[in-house]
């Protein structure tokens, strides 16, 4: 009897197995860990503002000339005493002409392309250069006094130039982006535009030499110019580096070199023009440019596109066998 139910138990506890077994295999497999989500590269588009302020520096000489030039005037002529002149002009030039750095501040609004383009169009002021250049003209001839005789005489001129060089600069500018390396983000840009250029204040201080037989006399000489303006073409090209402070403020350092064109003087007024028969004279330069140094803010106004959502993994519905 004792067999038949030990028999009985294990037979039970076999068939309660197998059901088990039979079941589990019925059931789908585990869903494998979803895989963590790749983030998207960042595509920064839309609007932006921006706004610079640096210093430049003149390296190149400015290349000034007189106009008209003095070497195809002639000093020949008598005044109304019948002081009579006979002489010629041979050498005239400029000596160390130069500007120093202006300061400028500029703002403007661009369009983000996208993550390797950008253009902006930029409005700047530029202030605080001073032009400064000596000249000196060189005379030869033979004066004759009423009722004397002539006399060979040698006259320098030598005028000190000081004025000041202002500009307002409206640029169209494209950059590239050549990518970030551990947050910095270099880039190369080329602007086109216009430049309005100003000389205002510009004084002539100066002296006169003449030798002759009788031996050398002197006087001061000098005057001033009317302001002068010309609107010409501009361009620049850019060099530097940006770094994002946040997802919206961008910061730059950067090079520049700007060409801003012709600069000019109005009409001179002198206090005492010697050995001209006229005095109305204008200063001027067939190019004025700089090597900027510019610290520039971009804020973006739209931020950054969202990355896509990371998948999420759906198990395929339980089914079951009865």
């Amino acid at each position: 009897m004792g067999s038949l139910k030990a028999l009985t138990l294990a037979g039970g506890v076999a068939l309660a197995a197998s059901t088990v077994a039979a079941r589990a295999a019925d059931l789908l497999p585990p869903p494998p860990p979803p895989e963590a989500p790749i983030a998207a590269p960042v595509e920064f588009s839309g609007w932006y503002l921006r706004g610079d302020v640096g210093v430049g520096v003149s390296v190149d000489r400015p290349k000034l000339r007189t106009s008209p030039d003095p070497l195809g005037l002639s000093p020949n002529g008598c005044d109304a005493a019948n002081n009579c002149t006979v002489g010629t002009y041979t050498g005239y030039g400029f000596h160390q002409p130069g500007i120093t750095q202006p300061a400028f501040v500029g703002a403007g609004v661009g369009y983000q392309i996208n993550n390797w383009l950008r253009a902006d169009a930029t409005i700047e002021w530029r202030s605080g250069g001073h032009l400064s250049a000596v000249d000196s003209l060189t005379e030869t001839g033979v004066y004759t006094p009423n009722g004397g005789a002539g006399q060979p005489y040698t006259r320098t001129v030598r005028n000190f130039y000081k004025g000041n060089v202002s500009s307002i600069v409206a640029m169209v500018n494209g950059y590239v982006d050549l990518g970030t390396f551990w947050g910095i983000t270099p880039y190369v840009g080329v602007g086109l535009g216009v430049a309005h250029n100003r000389l205002t204040g510009l004084t002539d201080n100066g002296f006169v030499y003449t030798t002759t037989g009788a031996g050398v006399t002197g006087s001061p000489t000098g005057g001033y110019f009317l302001d002068g303006r010309k609107t010409n073409f501009a361009w620049a090209l850019m060099a530097g580096l940006g770094y994002s402070v946040s997802q919206n403020l961008k910061l730059e350092l950067g090079y520049r070199y700007m060409n801003l064109g012709k600069v000019t003087s109005g009409a001179s007024r002198c206090f005492g023009a010697v050995g001209f028969s006229a005095c109305d004279f204008k200063i001027s330069s067939n190019r004025v440019d700089s090597h900027d140094v510019r610290l520039g803010m971009r804020w973006m106004l739209g931020g950054a596109e969202a990355a896509p959502p990371p998948p999420v993994f759906q198990a395929p519905a339980l089914v079951r066998k009865y």
